[in-house]
């Protein structure tokens, strides 16, 4: 039991003082963790430097690094004069992320203090803080004073303008330090800005070459085995193209640039899969696209404005198709089905028609969803002389779905990377006035595969009869209209 003079002793001098201006010797010595070579350059460059960004490909340790950043920051300055602020694009990626990577290196080093899902403290003291706050509020981090600050911006490409402004406050002197840190989704944004030569900020980029699976460095087999693999990377430019937006971004670590003929931009996609509204309240629907030959049969639910997770299939007979799809309509409680008619979808909506209580109330009510028949084929009237004109209903069906993700109007959280490259991929261009979306024949041949998610997707956002359930829904129909 430590005597009075120790226990102040521990406060005026803490045990990894003598660590900090060597945070990798802290990290060995003290929370007996190896970095590889990277990982070293950014501890050292928030050591050295006022504000560091670092834009990297995926699955490199950028949240497990920046938490062992945030570990030496309290760690190595006396108590009262440092601190910690950290937040991210959504309060979940707080706690979830950053925050489940500074408990563990807390826990595992033995550090001082106590942490619990978004705080630090030691003794009575808060000393560390994760915080999503209003995107907009200009107020979000006063009232923190410390010698010593350290603010941390996790998955940074989804953290607004006003949000950086109102951290940088807390970094007006010598002695504080910021940190920002995430993939580089979106070339619009805050982050890339500060990226560019020019900024002041010391830039580092990682990209899958630069890690030791590459590079044959050596780390301990569980490091290897948790950083992005060389198979995993070959594989993703075969699944997205080595020209993709999303190979740019996961496995080069690099800003990719919008696309000026590209339906979908990747700087409007990522934004809502970090910002978009989260409200489940409102019309439940399902884009349902039906495969064949080995293709995917997809259905996509929609809560409201927010997209669930997809029920993914592969089966050739139509009809246990059906009944794969009837028991999800039930499950999900879906008010209404978009199917694809195309093909083998024709057969698959004419007996999910059959089977509703709705459509078909006479017959075996299976289920209480509307089936709607979509042609991407057909014609798109003109309801207003302002519309767009549109060479057929696919073209209208991709634009519509650029102009939701345009205006921030859906949640894309749940949607996966491999979805996102599908949204991506697509061209447009006009012929006779009329705009044009490349046929799907034309993406499978660059893609390597059908976009199935993609279109499934889109299709929860053609809109049925205007309700009052979603008014998105019926700002979008009275917009784009095709009924």
């Amino acid at each position: 039991m430590p005597g009075l003079w120790e226990r102040v002793a521990d406060l005026v001098y803490p045990a990894g003082a003598e660590y900090t201006d060597d945070p990798v010797r802290w990290a060995d010595e003290r929370a007996h963790i190896a970095y590889w070579t990277k990982q070293q350059e950014i501890v050292c460059s928030v050591r050295d430097h006022p504000n560091t960004a670092v834009h990297s490909c995926h699955n490199i340790g950028k949240s497990f690094t920046a938490a062992t950043v945030c570990a030496w920051w309290i760690d190595s300055h006396p108590p009262g004069t440092a601190f910690v602020v950290t937040t991210a694009p959504t309060g979940a990626q707080v706690k979830g992320i950053l925050w489940r990577e500074i408990n563990r290196v807390h826990r595992d080093a033995g550090l001082p203090g106590r942490t619990n899902l978004t705080e630090w403290y030691l003794g009575g003291e808060l000393v560390a803080f994760g915080r999503k706050p209003s995107d907009t509020d200009p107020t979000a981090f006063q009232g923190i004073h410390a010698l010593y600050v350290l603010v941390i911006l996790d998955e940074a490409c989804g953290i607004p303008e006003a949000l950086w402004d109102a951290a940088s406050t807390l970094t007006s002197n010598d002695t504080s330090r910021t940190l920002a840190i995430g993939n580089p989704d979106d070339p619009h944004s805050h982050f890339a800005k500060v990226c560019k030569p020019g900024s002041g900020w010391n830039v580092i980029g990682i990209g899958a070459s630069d890690t030791p699976n590459w590079t044959g460095e050596a780390v301990s087999p569980v490091v290897r085995q948790s950083l992005i693999s060389v198979g995993w990377a070959e594989q993703k430019a075969k699944d997205w193209g080595e020209n993709n937006p999303l190979y740019i971004s996961k496995v080069l670590g690099k800003f990719p640039t919008d696309s000026e003929f590209g339906v979908i931009q990747m700087s409007q996609l990522t934004r809502c899969r970090l910002q978009g509204p989260d409200s489940e309240e409102g019309e439940r629907v399902a884009g349902l696209d039906v495969g064949g030959g080995g293709d995917r049969t997809v259905l996509f639910p929609r809560y409201g404005n927010t997209m669930g997770e997809p029920f993914v299939l592969r089966k050739d007979d139509a009809m246990q198709t059906v009944d794969d799809v009837v028991v999800m309509i039930n499950d999900w409680k879906l008010e209404r089905v978009v199917v694809d008619v195309v093909g083998i979808g024709w057969g698959v909506y004419s007996r999910l028609r059959q089977l509703s209580a709705v459509d078909n109330p006479g017959g075996e009510k299976r289920h209480q969803a509307r089936i709607e028949r979509f042609n991407g084929s057909e014609k798109v009237p003109k309801r207003h002389k302002d519309d767009p004109d549109f060479l057929n209903k696919r073209a209208w069906l991709w634009w519509s779905g650029r102009e939701w993700i345009r205006d921030r109007a859906i949640n894309l959280e749940a949607i996966t990377d491999d979805c996102a490259a599908e949204l991506v991929e697509p061209k447009w261009e006009t012929k006779n006035g009329k705009i044009k979306v490349e046929e799907k024949a034309e993406v499978i041949a660059r893609l390597g595969r059908s976009p199935d998610e993609a279109d499934a997707l889109l299709m929860s956002l053609v809109p049925g009869r205007p309700t009052a359930k979603s008014s998105t829904d019926t700002i979008l129909s009275q917009r784009l209209d095709v009924a």
